[in-house]
């Protein structure tokens, strides 16, 4: 939870440019489109050269949520995501649901909390 307006939070998640500015983790984004679009792929730079390539399998405008896959490895290890942005009437809230390997899943925990708290701050 956060005092960020949901609205603003949503449109920081809408465009890749803007991911690193809360996301810490993400050095960089190769994305074609300015606006996230189902269908669509890209690639996110990571700490230490780390390339992670993604798809965007859904966009929900009216509902605020969508839905990627990032993998290493062409594909064979990975996770899916799907992020919520929901109004407060004290500014907004996010969530996440992440389905793939507790290996995985585990260690990313902290730092997607991490970079959820910042995107719901003004």
């Amino acid at each position: 939870m956060g005092s960020a307006p949901a609205g603003a939070v949503w449109e920081k998640y809408m465009d890749p440019r803007q991911w690193s500015s809360w996301a810490t983790q993400i050095v960089g984004v190769d994305y074609s489109e300015e606006r996230i679009t189902a269908g669509t792929f890209g690639r996110v730079e990571g700490p230490l050269w780390i390339h992670v390539d993604f798809e965007i399998l859904d966009v929900d405008e009216s509902e605020w949520m969508w839905t990627w896959s990032a993998w290493w490895k062409h594909r064979r290890v990975g996770l899916t995501l799907t992020h919520g942005v929901a109004s407060r009437t004290d500014g907004s809230r996010t969530w996440l649901r992440i389905c793939g390997s507790p290996a995985l899943i585990i260690p990313y925990l902290p730092v997607a909390k991490l970079a959820l708290m910042r995107l719901v701050r003004r």
